[in-house]
């Protein structure tokens, strides 16, 4: 079955991108998002993932690009997200940590699809 992501490049004042990472699977870093449900849009998807994984309210603020995966029938949209409110958060079972990260400081494990749509959004 076809699956659609929604992913978001949020930015500190610094110009350093949120990253994620996932406390489950490979445990690697990622930026905050996930998986579209039925009957959602995207817009909604990224909202409510960018909340449950960082705390932050967010709204979508510009396409930096749309990845995808033919052989394993997977389409990535990749936003640019701008923060209006930040609730309180802690590590959960979905997410161990998360920080801002410069150009130069991504942190690792990271998969090769998480790391080109970071570069990407880094280079605008």
């Amino acid at each position: 079955m076809p699956t659609l992501g929604v992913f978001a490049a949020i930015f500190d004042d610094s110009g350093r991108i949120l990253c994620v990472r996932m406390n489950y699977a490979t445990r690697a870093w990622t930026t905050p998002g996930g998986r579209v449900e039925v009957g959602e849009s995207p817009f909604a998807a990224l909202r409510r993932e960018v909340l449950e994984e960082s705390g932050l309210e967010v709204v979508e603020d510009g396409l930096i690009g749309v990845y995808a995966k033919p052989l394993k029938d997977d389409l990535v949209i990749f936003l640019r997200a701008r923060v209006l409110g930040r609730n309180q958060w802690q590590p959960n079972d979905e997410i161990s940590e998360m920080g801002y990260f410069g150009r130069d400081e991504l942190p690792e494990p990271m998969s090769l699809g998480a790391y080109s749509r970071i570069i990407d959004a880094l280079n605008g």
